[in-house]
């Protein structure tokens, strides 16, 4: 497997991908922030977060930021691992899926081996990584079809997960999707079986365990970058899903990855 590029890019200003491509690999691009405007053999698509891009080689290839702060994840890479897992199942240009911490995690640990010195890195690692990357992305894909949620169901939860570290409310998920307060709470519990609080939660405090384990940030830090408005408030949430404090349970994960 050859790795072109791969890793996260955000624009603070427009931006336009230098030139049309005629693209010699694979491309998979998933937007987590903002927007962008993806124009593949002349056919024009907008992506948002949670919008996954699927080029293959022989495809044209453009991509425009037309609207300043637009994030996304991405890597070209080619070889008959991918060729394989093109051939797997009919595959679509673009699919709607959750942006997952773990997913993107992955994505970054993919990236940081691919930046190391060609003297220092791994194939074996590398491919391994991929595949795994590509197996999350299509379980993720499964995931969001055998839901069968609906489509402003899923708007709510791109926008809940992109704004999950910054102290939004209710009203402003329901004035993304243009609906009342009420019916976004009716239509969000009655399909996920969870309330839009509960499932910020849930992503805030995956973060803040991803950081636990992989960051040496301090308590009262990983609390903030995670979205909770309060230290306390983060410890008796996460005391209540993990049954135990957050600095105990810091303190099994270290002892855990020590055995």
């Amino acid at each position: 497997m050859e790795i072109g590029f791969c890793g996260y890019s955000y624009h603070t200003t427009t931006y336009t991908f230098p030139f049309a491509n005629l693209l010699d690999t694979y491309l998979i691009r998933l937007q987590t922030e903002g927007t962008s405007r993806i124009v593949v053999n002349g056919d024009t698509i907008f992506t948002r977060p949670g919008d996954l891009l699927i080029v293959r080689p022989g495809d044209f290839y453009e991509m425009h930021v037309d609207t300043p702060a637009s994030g996304d994840y991405h890597i070209f890479c080619t070889g008959h691992s991918m060729d394989a897992w093109w051939q797997m199942i009919p595959r679509e240009r673009v699919y709607s899926i959750t942006i997952d911490s773990r997913l993107l995690s992955l994505w970054q640990h993919v990236t940081e081996e691919v930046r190391r010195p060609k003297s220092e890195q791994s194939s074996v690692l590398i491919e391994t990584l991929v595949q795994a990357l590509l197996l999350m992305l299509d379980r993720s894909i499964q995931d969001v079809h055998s839901h069968a949620r609906p489509p402003i169901v899923s708007r709510m939860m791109r926008f809940i997960e992109a704004h999950v570290t910054s102290d939004f409310h209710i009203a402003d998920v329901a004035d993304a999707v243009g609906l009342s307060v009420s019916r976004t709470v009716h239509l969000f519990k009655e399909a996920t079986g969870m309330t839009i609080v509960a499932y910020a939660q849930s992503i805030r405090l995956k973060l803040a365990e991803e950081q636990m384990r992989y960051t040496k940030h301090s308590l009262e830090t990983i609390a903030e970058l995670s979205g909770f408005r309060s230290y306390p408030y983060f410890h008796r949430i996460f005391k209540r899903k993990y049954g135990v404090a957050p600095g105990v349970y810091r303190t099994l994960q270290q002892k855990n990855e020590k055995k």
